[in-house]
């Protein structure tokens, strides 16, 4: 059973989810709550917290800002900066950019089944050891600040840059512009979504028997109490909420435990549009349970195939293994023979985390696809611009946390101490795959068991790397078949109730199939 400080890492900041919105006033018990942790900078005078699931004064929220989102300026109550930098506008590119992180040298293909010996890639170099909160304080604020000098001249021009300057992120699935803000409508129902979604968390503390049970009971009260106390939507309102509310669960639930992803997969199952069927799919193919897995596939035997096709078949390409195994084991049982040419392209095609030469700007270049995990808690910079109240005072935000001070816990949210130390929730540079709780060896004061991401990264490898990789992964003996090629026979297998040679051609000649070109993974 996880413990409730390892729960704690579920909820802290980072990728692109929770506000530090506290409901109070919903009319549902809730669970004595301690008050967090008074921080330098906070106290009296701090916002009031704004509960957006009830109605609205008539001249709206209240002037003084809300926890949810960046406190406004220049107005009495709100907190004070704790730091005051002085950037020159000459300052050199490299010292505005993070220091590098360490990392090891990879020389071939991940092989294990345990995601903690997953390549790992970070934001900057870590702090050493017995470095002084205060003093990580100020640096993170510093960053921070660096980063809004450099985009205050031109749009996500920080991230533009870091990207450029290490390898080591180079072919990850980063975008920047209009793809990586919401916006408007979607991003006031996503800070709602949000909210219930925290409140409900909040009973399933220290997870109590049948949490899983308690928290959907919870979730679902509070969004009928919520429908209540508004007016119909109209539709294009309602598309909104809908999105919303998946897009909240599926990123807050990420790495919960079973019996509550289970829970989502049944709710979803319940929600008809083209979100959920692709957060089905995607629960289908990268859940680690059976019973998850499972419950996602019954769900999606009603849904529109067009929907999350494109997913199962990426699946099949997966860089590590056991993603494409539910892949093709989610063909088999949603018994898409539409989908054997798919199948019999992958025995065509080389294992996925082969070496590729792929053109970069009329250059040759050789590339392996690798899956890296990314600590949650860590990298907040990496995944988010950061707050700029004198260009976004109204941005959805959460504070970055500081090494050596405690994760807060769900009842207390993210803290909201310093407008220097803020990002913005609502511009998100990267999406995880999926995620999951991993050990984390001196952790203190922050959970033992912590919040992973993971993510393709394409990465350029030289010729000693490629040939490393072709002698892992050729087999040593006649007739060994890579996983990718296991997996896509027994699919083959169970759709067709018929057996042949292991390759393409003898099963084209089995079934009368014609080639297809391979999928597009990059």
């Amino acid at each position: 059973m996880v413990n409730q400080r390892a729960r704690t890492g579920r909820w802290a900041a980072g990728l692109v989810l929770v506000s530090a919105l506290a409901l109070s006033a919903t009319g549902v018990a809730q669970p004595p709550q301690a008050p967090p942790p008074a921080l330098p900078g906070s106290g009296p005078g701090s916002p009031q917290v704004f509960n957006p699931l009830l109605p609205q004064p008539p001249n709206g929220p209240p002037s003084a800002g809300f926890e949810v989102s960046m406190p406004a300026f220049g107005k009495k109550g709100v907190r004070k900066s704790r730091f005051t930098f002085v950037i020159e506008p000459n300052t050199a590119k490299e010292d505005l950019l993070p220091a590098r992180p360490k990392f090891k040298r990879i020389s071939g293909p991940f092989l294990s089944d345990d995601l903690a010996k997953a390549p790992e890639v970070e934001f900057a170099a870590r702090p050493a050891k017995d470095a002084a909160p205060a003093d990580l304080m100020k640096d993170t604020a510093h960053q921070l600040a660096k980063m809004n000098h450099m985009n205050a001249k031109k749009t996500d021009a920080f991230m533009t840059a870091l990207l450029e300057s290490r390898p080591d992120l180079s072919g990850m699935p980063f975008v920047m512009g209009d793809d990586c803000r919401t916006t408007g409508e979607r991003s006031k129902q996503f800070t709602q979504a949000v909210a219930v979604v925290r409140q409900a968390l909040a009973v399933i503390q220290g997870n109590p028997p049948g949490a899983g049970v308690s928290f959907w009971q919870q979730y679902h009260a509070l969004v009928q109490q919520h429908e209540q106390n508004q007016p119909r939507p109209d539709r294009a309102l309602a598309e909104h909420i809908a999105a919303a509310r998946v897009a909240a669960l599926t990123q807050m639930l990420a790495a919960e435990t079973a019996d509550v992803r289970l829970g989502l997969a049944k709710h979803l199952a319940g929600v008809s549009n083209v979100d959920a069927t692709k957060a089905l799919a995607h629960m289908a193919i990268y859940s680690a349970e059976d019973d998850v897995r499972f419950a996602a596939l019954d769900a999606l035997k009603v849904r529109r195939e067009k929907d999350y096709t494109e997913i199962l078949v990426k699946g099949l390409y997966y860089p590590w293994p056991a993603v494409a195994k539910h892949a093709a084991d989610a063909i088999a049982r949603l018994e898409r023979k539409d989908l054997i040419p798919q199948l019999l392209a992958v025995l065509d095609d080389a294992d996925p985390r082969s070496p590729a030469v792929k053109d970069a700007g009329g250059k040759p270049i050789t590339v392996v696809r690798e899956m890296v995990k990314m600590n949650h808690h860590r990298n907040c910079m990496m995944c988010h611009s950061p707050g700029n109240p004198s260009t976004a005072p109204e941005a959805l935000s959460a504070e970055v946390p500081i090494q050596g001070q405690p994760l807060p816990t769900p009842a207390q949210g993210y803290r909201q101490s310093s407008p220097d130390l803020m990002i913005r929730v609502d511009v998100t540079y990267l999406r995880q795959d999926f995620s999951t709780m991993l050990p984390v060896t001196e952790a203190q004061p922050w959970p033992e068991s912590q919040r992973f991401d993971f993510f393709v990264r394409e990465r350029k490898i030289d010729e000693d790397d490629v040939a490393a990789y072709r002698e892992t992964l050729t087999p040593k003996e006649p007739g060994v078949l890579s996983p990718y090629h296991r997996a896509a026979l027994a699919a083959l297998r169970e759709l067709t109730g018929k057996d042949a040679a292991p390759t393409a051609e003898a099963w084209r000649k089995l079934l009368d199939v014609p080639k297809v070109a391979p999928a597009k993974v990059d």
